[in-house]
């Protein structure tokens, strides 16, 4: 029987969500303002796809070695360090940079911030179980991701209020206050277990090859990281897709994009809240089979369209599928903080996020060559890849599991 938060944790997870609420809309901020300033000059739509493509890249290089750090260092204070550092950057942008090198300074403060991401990351999803018990570890991540949700929804509005009526320099020093603000929470977080002792004296190369050899020799995590990175892939394609919603399901008398964009959000908030009530921790299998719901939800999306001509029918779908997807992001998280060994949990992170990062890009160039984008029938496709995906993992796990 799972036991409820104590004191400490519940103190612990209220800053922790805090803090993220105020670094998401941190990020939010940054984004919406530098996105403005950079479509509204000459040669806009370079400078963007720079600025948008300029993280990726460092992002998967750094990622790793971030990894390391937080199996090596104090995490807490890895975190609180990199935030300080962004809110520092950020007000130095505001305060100091003259409008005529705005656009060069951008980019290039854009991919510091990057790298001090990519140290942040995996300390930040590592140190959860230092403040938490492994049996509470889901119910604190469903709160993460339900005050995600919220975030994403208004973030956006907040933003363009702030830029409108106080301008982009102002919304950067409030941007540097924001980062400030969330280290200083994770700062103030109670460690309930002390970090295991780690080693220090190898090489950061050599380290990073033991997290990866600790991957490669655990069964349960190298299979869900594949396929989790298999299934981003593919959630690239629909994330190119959806904003030609409008064009695929053209008839249709609401704003099919406008219409989809809320049901995404309403069915990522029902599955976080879902997540809650979920107790057991997950196995690979229930996993898998989050994703092969996933696909079958999205199927019949065009299906529906074309016998109705109903957009709500087709956001029913939509939601259903954010729904089991934020389910699956949740306990995905959950099952790689209490599977994998604390000596190895950052660079696991580490491996995760760059991964991630790597296989959404690629996914977006391949679908964007394979698909007419205004095609009803890529949701159909798209699901059909998910469903299929699942299916053959589930199989090669469950054959894996009775050899051993």
């Amino acid at each position: 029987m799972t036991t409820k938060l104590s004191h400490t944790e519940k103190i612990n997870t209220v800053k922790v969500t805090s803090s993220n609420v105020i670094s998401k809309f941190g990020d939010i901020l940054f984004d919406y303002v530098n996105s403005v300033f950079l479509s509204s000059v000459a040669n806009g739509g370079l400078w963007l796809s720079l600025y948008q493509s300029s993280e990726v890249f460092i992002s998967v290089i750094f990622n790793f070695l971030g990894g390391v750090l937080s199996d090596t260092g104090n995490r807490k204070k890895i975190i609180w360090h990199c935030d300080l550092i962004s809110g520092l950057v950020c007000i130095l942008l505001a305060i100091f940079i003259p409008h005529v090198f705005f656009i060069y300074a951008i980019i290039i403060i854009n991919i510091i911030l990057a790298i001090i991401s990519s140290y942040r990351s995996p300390a930040y999803k590592a140190v959860f179980r230092e403040i938490v018990q492994k049996e509470h570890l889901n119910q604190v991540n469903s709160v993460l991701e339900i005050a995600k949700q919220v975030i994403q929804i208004t973030g956006p509005t907040g933003a363009l209020i702030i830029a409108h009526f106080f301008g982009n320099r102002f919304a950067l020093i409030f941007d540097g206050i924001s980062f400030i603000i969330s280290g200083l929470l994770i700062r103030k977080l109670t460690i309930l277990s002390a970090p295991v002792k780690k080693k220090s004296s190898k090489k950061t190369f050599s380290q990073i090859r033991e997290g990866l050899n600790y991957i490669f020799h655990n069964r349960e995590i190298l299979i869900i990281i594949t396929f989790s990175s298999i299934v981003n892939f593919v959630i690239a394609g629909y994330n190119l897709i959806l904003p030609f919603s409008t064009y695929a399901f053209s008839d249709s008398h609401l704003k099919a994009y406008a219409v989809l964009l809320t049901a995404e959000s309403i069915g990522g908030l029902l599955g976080a809240t879902a997540s809650t009530l979920i107790k057991k921790t997950p196995t690979t299998n229930k996993l898998l089979f989050l994703i092969f719901l996933d696909g079958l939800a999205l199927m019949p999306s065009e299906r529906i369209y074309h016998l109705s001509h109903s957009i709500i029918l087709v956001a029913i779908c939509i939601s259903l599928f954010n729904f089991f997807l934020s389910i699956f992001n949740i306990q995905f998280m959950t099952f790689v903080q209490v599977r994998t060994d604390m000596n190895y949990i950052g660079r696991v992170f580490g491996t995760i996020f760059s991964v991630a990062i790597l296989f959404m890009p690629i996914g977006t160039f391949f679908f964007k060559f394979a698909f007419n984008l205004q095609n009803p029938n890529n949701y159909f496709v798209l699901g059909s890849l998910l469903t299929f995906i699942s299916i053959i993992t589930i199989i090669l796990n469950t054959i894996f599991k009775s050899k051993n």
